[in-house]
This record gives structure tokens, sequence and C-alpha cells, in this order.
């Protein structure tokens, strides 16, 4: 037996030893006297100790001390192998799931940061039109309010108050989302208009085609030329025979109201008119008309004689009251 092959059984067996021994055991003495002998006993017990961490049972240690320690060893490290190959693969997708999730967040924060920001805002009786940075044109209505976003993989726009016509650019890579409160509607390239109002909104398509979809349901209308849909008591629906190019007629000066109840004609003629123009909301009627801007106010003067209501004017604005039902 060599000297070194000696000395690590030897080791082995001080290792199985010191496992039982108690503190103050007094082999504990002779055992610190062996390690002190020599450094290459230190280094074999070290070893010993770290194979202790592979080795399967109490039964391998003592084959190792009954000189079987070659195949115990090449099992343990055989092992080893196993854990640092097995850790190696651990540790290497980690890093590339840590860099692809790295890379992923990179990529969102990119895409979510906006290449354009705008507001644009009119005020009574006032409509604007803006050119956008893609090609695309923008019409506000009177008293609307809308904010701008365009992104890298989007063009977002927000309706926070009335109507605006949009003339879309077509790009495939970045859709054309137009949002208020209650619905989505999403294009490549068309021109519609989407109109807010208290109790309904309102989206008509002049040419191409259009997604409108609610945000309060998972109701959606794909909607093509001349086609009209609204949104009114959280549902979404079509409206037929009905003409789309009627509601871009506020562009050239002139409202139509299609079977419109007085609250819409309110809200509508609000947008062109100095004061204020409220209904009680009590009214049944529905009207259907052909109103030049200019002549709002005439027009508003007539309604006494084609519905149920009375013009009441004050400084705080007209009033539409409706007249009690008869008993």
């Amino acid at each position: 037996m060599s000297a070194h092959k000696k000395i690590s059984e030897t080791a082995a067996r001080w290792f199985i030893r010191m496992q039982e021994a108690a503190p103050d055991a007094p082999e504990r003495g002779q055992f610190e006297a062996w390690l002190m002998q020599h450094p290459l006993h230190q280094q074999e017990y070290a070893s010993i100790s770290d194979a202790w961490q592979g080795i399967d049972s109490i039964s391998d240690l003592q084959a190792m001390a009954q000189g079987k320690q070659a195949d115990i060893f090449f099992k343990h490290n055989e092992r080893k192998k196993s854990r640092q190959k097995l850790a190696g693969t651990v540790a290497g997708v980690a890093a590339v799931l840590c860099i692809s999730w790295a890379g992923l967040h990179q990529y969102q924060a990119w895409q979510s940061t906006p290449t354009l920001q705008l507001a644009a805002q009119t005020t009574t009786a006032q409509l604007s039109t803006q050119m956008l940075d893609d090609g695309s044109r923008v019409t506000l209505n009177a008293n609307s309010r809308i904010e701008i976003k365009y992104y890298r993989n989007q063009r977002h726009i927000d309706l926070l108050q009335g109507e605006a016509v949009f003339e879309v650019q077509r790009d495939t890579d970045r859709p054309f989302v137009v949002e208020t409160d209650r619905i989505k509607v999403t294009v490549l390239g068309t021109r519609f208009a989407v109109n807010k109002l208290s109790r309904l909104e309102r989206v008509s398509v002049d040419h191409g085609k259009v997604e409108v979809a609610s945000k309060t349901s998972d109701e959606k209308i794909i909607l093509q030329n001349n086609q009209v849909a609204e949104m009114q008591q959280s549902r979404l629906q079509p409206r037929k025979n009905v003409s789309a190019h009627d509601y871009f007629q506020f562009t050239t000066g002139t409202l139509v109201f299609n079977q419109a109840d007085l609250t819409e004609i309110a809200e509508t003629l609000t947008r062109y008119n100095s004061m204020p123009v409220v209904a009680d909301g009590l009214s049944t009627d529905h009207i259907s008309a052909v109103v030049a801007i200019k002549d709002s106010n005439s027009f508003i003067a007539t309604l006494p004689r084609i519905a149920n209501v009375r013009v009441h004017r004050s400084p705080e604005g007209i009033q539409l009251e409706t007249y009690p039902a008869a008993k």
C-alpha cells in the first residue's frame, strides 16, 4: 500500500470516529496530534470532509476506510460532475431568462415611450383641423378636447369631450386607436367620426373599416362604408336606416339630426351657443332635422312647434322643458 493511500484511509477512519466522538473525548487529542504531524494529513482529512457532502451513507465512508475509496471517490466525482453540469445548465438558463426579461422589459419600456404627445381643444363655435406627423388629419368640432399620443406600435387618441373626424393614413405596424369612456375604435386607414355625448357615443364611418369595441362588455362591431354604431345604455349596436355621411356635415356648417332626442339636440347646440342649452331629459320626442349652424338659435325657437317642449331662457342658459303629459 502506498503511503498516500494509507494516509487517505487513516483520514477516513478518523473522520468516522470524529462524527460520533464527544467534544471532550480523549481520542480527539490523538486525532489532533495526527492532524498536526504533516500537511498531507490535513489535506487528506479536508478532502474526506468535502467528499462527505456527496456520500449517500455511512457504509460508503466505511468502505473508504477499508481501502475501497477509489470506487467511492469515482462514484462521488461522477455525482459531483453531474451536479456541476446541472448547476451550470441551470445557471445558464437563469442567465438567459434574466437577460431575456431585462431585454423584454427594456423593449416594453421603449415601446411604451411616446414619440409624439399633443393636446387640442376648441371653444364655443370653433372648429379646428390639425395635420399629424404621419399625415393623418383630425378635425375637432366645437367645444371638443382630445389628447394625442403616438407610440412606436400604436397611434392613440383620447376623445375627452365633444366630437372629431379622423382621416387616418394607413400604417399596418401602428393601428390608429380612438378611445372614449365607453368605447374603443381601432383602424388602419379610413375616415370616420366619433361623437361623445352624455347618453350615447356614436361612431360613423365615411369609408374604410373600423372595429368598435365596448369597454364595459365583450361586444364588438365591424363598421364599413357609410355605417353607424352607437353605444347607448351600456349596449353597443348598429344604427340602421341612417347615413353615416350625415354625421360629417358639421365640418361644412350643417347639423343633421336623425331621430335625435332632445338631450342630444341640446348638447349638440351647446357647442355653438354662447349660453348652454339643457334639456330636462323627460321628453320622449325624437326629431329629424337639418340645421345650419349659423341658424341654430332660430332652430331653438321653433322647437316648441315640433316637440312637446317649451323654451325657457335665463341668465344661466337655455332650458328645454317638457310639458306635463295631458291627463
